[in-house]
């Protein structure tokens, strides 16, 4: 259908010949996002000062709400400046950043899982660091071509007002866009097959493991996190849509699909780790350190090398008694 809103024929340095949005961005759900991101994040806060050995996954969680209440805080400046390109770019550029530290905060949850376990290293299809690695930088590569797609969108309609050349045609900018959110859909759908052959692996590795010791509740943590990307997967899908739609087609240009498919799934993650923190999987009894071959070996995030604990020296002790 393509871009029929208000043009700016004439636009003076730093503004686009178009609302780049394909809309004016809601003063309601601008001022919302940022409070209830800025609410959100405070849990993660909390957690990432308060429990040790699961700093790193409530950090990325903590940043991520942070820079996605930034990225609200740019759509508001777009409501009072429609034709601001750096407004635009800002907060295309900032939503995306924090749904990367969002998949990188469930990567390292995985890893954080199976570090307990016994016969961690076997449960994953790759090690888990390396799992860590790769896949936070196929999402930092997906997500960037989805940021540079929806930037030369706008600026290939632009340039269709001002009658300048673009950097990239419209329909070249617009695969760019769609390449970038389906193969992070891919790489999302490969991950949990990966939680899935996890899952396998570790009911029969509990099924012979002593019962007296205590282990994470490793099934409920991958179920939450597959949980957290069937969330992430119905935003992307949303974005697919538009993207196979075509530049500023109905959904693109109507901001009630962007509150609905992507603010609400995003906060509802950030919502739900706060109210089942890592730690709760991790030590379900409240131990700080879990009676596992990794922990003894001074594995534990946060903690320095260590034994055996004192509890486990007392116990000794008195068995010898």
């Amino acid at each position: 259908m393509g871009y029929t809103g208000p043009q700016n024929a004439n636009p003076p340095s730093g503004e686009a010949a178009i609302w780049e949005y394909g809309y004016v961005p809601s003063l309601a759900l601008g001022i919302v996002g940022v409070i209830t991101y800025l609410v959100v994040m405070c849990p993660h806060l909390l957690l990432l000062f308060r429990k040790r050995g699961t700093r790193s996954v409530h950090g990325l969680l903590f940043f991520a709400g942070l820079i996605e209440a930034l990225g609200f805080g740019a759509r508001l400046y777009s409501h009072t400046h429609e034709f601001s390109g750096m407004g635009f770019l800002l907060g295309v550029t900032l939503v995306q950043i924090g749904t990367i530290l969002i998949t990188a905060a469930m990567y390292k949850s995985i890893q954080r899982g199976i570090k307990y376990m016994p016969e961690s290293r076997r449960l994953s299809p790759m090690r888990p660091r390396s799992l860590i690695t790769l896949f936070v930088i196929l999402d930092v590569v997906w997500v960037l071509l989805q940021i540079g797609g929806q930037y030369e969108v706008a600026a290939a309609q632009s340039a269709k007002v001002t009658g300048d050349d673009p950097t990239l045609a419209l329909g070249t900018s617009q695969l760019v866009f769609l390449a970038g959110n389906v193969l992070q859909a891919i790489t999302i759908i490969i991950v949990s097959i990966f939680i899935y052959v996890i899952l396998k692996r570790s009911s029969r590795v509990l099924a012979g493991a002593d019962p007296s010791v205590e282990f994470p509740l490793l099934r409920p943590l991958l179920f939450q996190i597959l949980g957290t990307f069937a969330l992430f997967f119905v935003r992307l899908a949303m974005r697919i849509a538009e993207g196979a739609q075509g530049a500023y087609g109905y959904s693109s240009t109507h901001e009630v699909f962007f509150g609905v498919f992507e603010y609400a799934p995003l906060v509802f993650i950030l919502i739900l780790w706060a109210v089942r923190p890592l730690w709760k999987f991790l030590f379900p009894l409240g131990h700080e350190h879990p009676t596992s071959s990794s922990s003894r070996n001074g594995d534990v995030e946060g903690h320095p090398r260590t034994e055996v604990s004192s509890g486990s020296q007392d116990a000794e002790v008195k068995a010898a008694k």
